[in-house]
């Protein structure tokens, strides 16, 4: 086979394909030849993004049941052979990255997505894994077991296996615009694919006097709920307030995936009840009571203060068609305190759309996970692999969807260690 045949070309530098290119060079050095094609200026853009450049690698309790996939059967087989122990160990003995952990949350100890990003940058460099930057593939084709990989400035690369790793539609200022889905149709004669939507991403309301709030955040929960009033997801801790007029944070994106779903299905009546508070309608309900008999001559606003946010106080008593800066405490009955408590760890946000590609974090959609073996090859296509975000795998906040990018990785770099 002549020299200019690669081993493995890996079209995308972003955290799939960083990672797939690492294992790769761990496993044969130098003496094998692997390239990956980028379309941007340099690697790792999206990855430095990361938990706002902080970088949530993974998590020391990945649950698969936190992901969305067609296939979750063989999503709990690829979690079980390569998972947060395999990684941890890679980044930190391989890769040179010391980890700290947060509770569940795996960062490393710089707190810096730039340490991961050059930890990985550095390592394939050592091991002479060769880089093409600003190549946007084109077109891909298979012949005798040979791909041949084209690119819009009109130059041809070839290879014996091929990884799409090419991410989604999230930031697509980084380069990820959903080529994926346009190269694998290419090769693919059944439809395998799954249009990307966003993930991870805020939800809009038009409730009356939301904007009030943008840049608040609180610590609480959320129930999304479908036309029918039947809980669809949940998810608990910070809810942010958005300047377009609805709400994101960790625990609102956590549910916007299946929020997207049933409204692209058509659900018109999709609802979010928010717990603004974390605790109980009865706790906080005692606890304004208690404060009525402290704090009788403050406002409502003042009295509260100590145990809600001003502007929260006043956009859920606007609510209820009460002033909470010209009222005291003593002025409120026991009803409107049941009220006020329930609004408060119940307020229904009535959701009416979703926040754009370039507002997520992640996409869902992708190359079926069904269709792709136990090593991320494509059944039917010997030699090519699909990973991270192409494939149809994603999962909540906290380190779940860069661990499905390390451990789809791994596996694809494994498969390809056979094929070598």
């Amino acid at each position: 086979m002549p020299n200019s045949v690669y081993d493995c070309i890996i079209i995308g530098g972003g955290a799939a394909g960083l990672y797939c290119a690492a294992r790769l060079a761990k496993t044969f050095y130098s003496n094998k030849r692997f390239l990956i094609i980028e379309a941007g200026p340099r690697v790792g853009r999206k990855l430095a993004l990361t938990g706002s450049g902080r970088c949530n690698l993974t998590n020391t309790d990945i649950d698969p049941d936190k992901y969305n996939t067609d296939d979750p059967d063989k999503l709990v087989s690829c979690l079980n052979r390569y998972g947060y122990t395999e990684t941890s160990d890679f980044y930190e003995n391989v890769l040179g990255v010391v980890l700290e952990k947060k509770g569940s949350l795996v960062y490393p100890s710089t707190y810096k997505s730039s340490t991961v990003v050059d930890a990985l940058r550095f390592f394939i460099s050592d091991h002479s894994v060769e880089t093409e930057l600003k190549e946007r593939v084109e077109s891909i084709s298979e012949e005798k077991g040979i791909f041949e990989i084209r690119t819009g400035s009109g130059r041809t690369f070839l290879a014996r296996n091929t990884v799409i790793a090419t991410g989604g539609i999230t930031y697509p200022s980084t380069g990820s615009t959903g080529d994926a889905l346009r190269l694998l149709e290419q090769l693919t004669e059944e439809p395998q694919v799954i249009p990307f939507k966003p993930a991870l991403t805020s939800l809009t309301s038009d409730i009356s006097g939301i904007k009030a709030l943008a840049g608040i955040r609180c610590r609480g929960e959320v129930k999304l709920l479908d036309g029918n009033g039947a809980v669809k997801d949940q998810s608990e801790g910070e809810i942010l307030f958005t300047k377009e007029g609805g709400i994101s944070g960790i625990c609102v994106m956590d549910v916007s995936d299946t929020a997207v779903r049933l409204i692209d299905n058509g659900d018109t009546a999709v609802k979010a009840v928010l717990n603004l508070t974390g605790k109980s309608a009865g706790e906080i309900f005692q606890m304004i009571c208690i404060r009525r008999q402290m704090y009788a001559h403050r406002t409502c606003a003042d009295a509260l203060s100590g145990m809600l946010l001003r502007s929260i106080t006043e956009f859920v008593m606007k609510q209820m068609n009460l002033k909470c800066d010209k009222m005291t405490l003593r002025d409120l009955n026991d009803k409107q305190i049941a009220e006020l408590s329930n609004l408060l760890c119940a307020f229904t946000v009535p959701v009416t759309g979703y926040g754009a590609a370039d507002k997520a974090q992640v996409s869902s959609g992708g190359f079926r996970l069904s269709a792709l073996d136990d090593n991320m090859q494509a059944v039917g296509l010997p030699g090519l692999y699909v990973i991270g975000e192409a494939v149809n795998c994603n999962g909540i906040c906290g380190g779940y969807n860069l661990q499905w990018a390390w451990t789809s990785a791994a596996l694809a770099a494994e498969g390809i260690a056979r094929n070598v």
